[in-house]
C-alpha cells in the first residue's frame, strides 16, 4: 500500500497539529534554541508545522525559516504569525526534496519528523539535502523516538488492523471538540515499518460535526543505522544524546535519541 506523506498534516488532522503547538509542554524547544544560537546565523526548520518552535524563535528575534510537506499547516503557521506580529519566511516542500535559495548555520528537524520520509533512500537524501543546504560548519539537529516494537514478540499486535484506541482529545478555540482515535494497520520488523490510521471526529457539544480517516506510515532507526547514514551522506562529528539532554545516549534514555552532526568545513 502507498501513502501520502502529506495525509496526516491535512483536513480534521491540521485542526490536531493547531492546537498541539498551543497546548505542547515544548520539552525540545531549550535544546534546539540553544544549537540555533551557537550556530550564530539563520536557521531553517524542517517540518515546522504550524509553528510551535518557528514562531516562539522568532518572537525571541532569531532568524529561522521554515519548510513543511503540508500547505494546510503552512497556512496554520502563517495565520498564527499574522496574529502575533511576526513574518516567517515559509516554504511547502517534502524534506527529500529540499531545494531553497539559501545555505543555514543551523538546520533542525524536530518532532521525530524524519522518520516519516517512508522510503529509505528518500531519507538518506534528506540528509544530503541538508548537508547542501548548510554553510561550512554547519550543523544539523534532529531527534528519532525509540522503537516502542518488542522484537521478543511478547507485546506486539498479531492481527491488523488493532482496536481503536483514544490517542488524544483537544478543545478548539471556538468550541470545538477534536476527539482523535488511532489503530495499527501493520507492522513490518525487518523493514522495520509501522502502518497506522487515525480517526478524527470534530464535535460541537455531543453533535458530530464531521469525521475523517487519514492514513499514514513511519520507519523506525536504531541509533547505528543513522550514525551511518549520516556518516555516507558526509556529515562529521556526530554526536547523539539522550532526551534532550547533554548525556551520550544509553539504554537508561526512554524516549528519544538526538543526533547532531556538522558539515565539513571544507565541503
Amino acid at each position: 500500500m502507498s501513502f501520502d506523506e502529506r495525509d496526516l498534516y491535512t483536513g480534521l488532522a491540521t485542526l490536531h497539529w493547531a492546537a498541539y503547538s498551543e497546548t505542547s509542554t515544548r520539552w525540545d524547544q531549550p535544546f534546539y534554541k540553544r544549537v540555533i544560537k551557537e550556530g550564530g546565523g539563520r536557521a531553517l526548520e524542517l517540518g515546522c508545522g504550524a509553528g510551535r518552535l518557528l514562531l516562539a524563535y522568532l518572537a525571541e528575534g532569531l532568524l529561522v525559516d521554515g519548510v513543511d510537506i503540508s500547505d494546510e499547516m503552512l497556512a496554520v503557521c502563517r495565520g498564527k504569525a499574522t496574529a502575533l506580529g511576526l513574518h516567517p519566511v515559509l516554504y511547502e516542500q517534502p524534506m527529500q526534496r529540499l531545494d531553497l535559495p539559501h545555505q543555514y548555520a543551523t538546520i533542525y528537524i524536530p518532532c521525530g519528523s524524519f522518520v516519516t520520509v517512508m522510503d529509505r533512500p528518500a531519507a538518506l537524501e534528506t540528509l544530503r539535502r541538508c548537508l547542501a543546504h548548510l554553510l561550512p560548519g554547519g550543523r544539523l539537529a534532529f531527534n528519532i523516538y525509540l522503537p516502542e516494537y518488542d522484537y521478543t514478540g511478547q507485546n506486539n499486535p498479531t492481527t491488523f488492523p488493532t482496536p481503536w484506541t483514544l490517542r488524544t482529545e483537544k478543545q478548539l478555540g471556538d468550541g470545538g471538540r477534536l476527539v482523535i482515535h488511532h489503530r495499527v494497520t501493520g507492522l513490518d520488523p525487518v523493514e522495520q515499518i509501522e502502518q497506522e490510521e487515525r480517526r478524527y471526529q470534530l464535535y460541537k457539544g455531543e453533535t458530530l460535526l464531521e469525521a475523517e480517516i487519514h492514513h499514514g506510515q513511519t520507519r523506525w532507526y536504531f541509533r547505528n543505522e543513522v550514525l551511518w547514514m549520516l556518516q555516507i551522506a558526509g556529515f562529521v562529528d556526530v554526536t547523539v544524546t539522550g532526551d534532550y539532554t547533554t548525556e551520550p545516549f544509553s539504554a537508561h534514555h526512554k524516549q528519544t535519541m538526538v543526533f547532531l552532526a556538522t558539515k565539513p568545513l571544507d565541503s
